[in-house]
């Protein structure tokens, strides 16, 4: 009970950033937060005057715009393509922080905004330190992303080796939170649900 009363407070605790702006101009880039009720992902160009993803990773389409990028745990991601695959050994261990971590890369030709999406507007600057931490968050090999062969959901998606441990007390949804404290963006002190977010930007 102390851990989850813990969890919640924290959640509802703002960061607040700079105020969003309603228009984009050329020293702006617009990106998207998306979930899926569970999972939190960050949703950017796939190229602008910042950064150019496709030096870094393959792209599966050479039509794609938007690249969303997920941390989390790498048993749960490549064993779990749907909650109907996971067991408890998977759920243990990627709870206790022991596991290691993969990043999960989707990419869009069109992203199609919802109830279950935010769009906000960066500065470059703000951009740049995203940009930073997500590239920070990578293992790479030859300067290049390394990835996890032979696994993915589908056409649009592949897995990459990752940085850090997920845990009980360190989320996809606190990795991604961690990202909008350093873009000075509206965030929760510290969360692990992606309503922890979400309820920041209502």
């Amino acid at each position: 009970m102390i851990y989850v009363a813990v969890f919640y407070l924290l959640s509802v605790i703002p960061v607040v950033g700079d105020k969003e702006k309603s228009q984009q101009t050329e020293d702006e880039v617009i990106i998207f937060l998306s979930t899926n009720g569970v999972h939190t992902d960050f949703v950017v160009p796939v190229v602008n005057d910042v950064i150019d993803w496709r030096t870094r990773l393959e792209l599966p389409s050479h039509r794609a715009q938007w690249l969303a990028f997920g941390w989390g745990d790498r048993g749960f991601y490549l064993d779990t393509p749907t909650w109907s695959d996971l067991s408890l050994t998977t759920a243990l261990r990627a709870i206790s922080g022991t596991g290691d971590s993969a990043m999960h890369v989707t990419a869009y030709t069109y992203f199609e905004q919802g109830e279950d999406v935010v769009q906000l507007t960066l500065t470059k600057e703000a951009y740049l330190a995203l940009v930073n931490y997500i590239d920070a968050s990578f293992q790479t090999e030859q300067e290049r992303y390394k990835p996890i062969k032979a696994h993915r959901y589908g056409l649009s998606d592949a897995f990459y080796e990752a940085k850090g441990s997920y845990s009980l007390f360190y989320t996809c949804n606190t990795w991604v939170n961690q990202g909008l404290k350093r873009t000075n963006q509206n965030a929760a002190l510290w969360t692990l649900h992606d309503q922890g977010i979400f309820r920041h930007y209502k």
